[in-house]
């Protein structure tokens, strides 16, 4: 069975899961419906660079990460993350050929509410701390040219 190109850019809309995957160059190829909407972002973000979605104090280290992705050096990266009030759980990982070249870095972000409510209930459990606001806001997907 072959899966043309609009039934996989359909199937990633619809997963209940929010998925953003990055090309070579660190420039947002997918970003589905889902991780627009935990991350209150628009789907205008195809095509910028995955750093308008972090506020500038984050750069450095969101580009050792992915370049250590790259590499190889760091197999996955997975953790907390607290966006205005939402609890999620990321994992994040790059995508290779057979020869072990980078294809892409996907990031996949899971509605973690439920769980976070129960971490709370039953162990010592310090939530992560609140992104999105202020400092913490991601930037305009695209910088403005004077």
């Amino acid at each position: 069975m072959n899966l043309n190109f609009d039934t996989m850019r359909r199937l990633v809309e619809d997963l209940n899961v929010g998925i953003c995957v990055l090309d070579k160059e660190d420039r947002i190829v997918i970003f589905n419906r889902k991780v627009a909407e935990q991350l209150q972002q628009d789907v205008e973000r195809l095509n910028s660079s995955i750093l308008r979605c972090h506020p500038e104090r984050a750069e450095p280290g969101v580009l050792k990460m992915i370049g250590d992705l790259k590499s190889g050096e760091l197999d996955k990266y997975e953790g907390w993350v607290h966006f205005i009030g939402g609890y999620f759980y990321e994992y994040i990982y790059a995508v290779r050929d057979d020869a072990g070249n980078h294809l892409a870095t996907v990031m996949e972000l899971h509605d973690a509410a439920d769980r976070a409510k129960y971490l709370r209930m039953t162990e010592n459990w310090e939530p992560p701390p609140e992104h999105g606001r202020g400092e913490s806001s991601p930037r305009s997907p695209f910088p403005k040219i004077n």
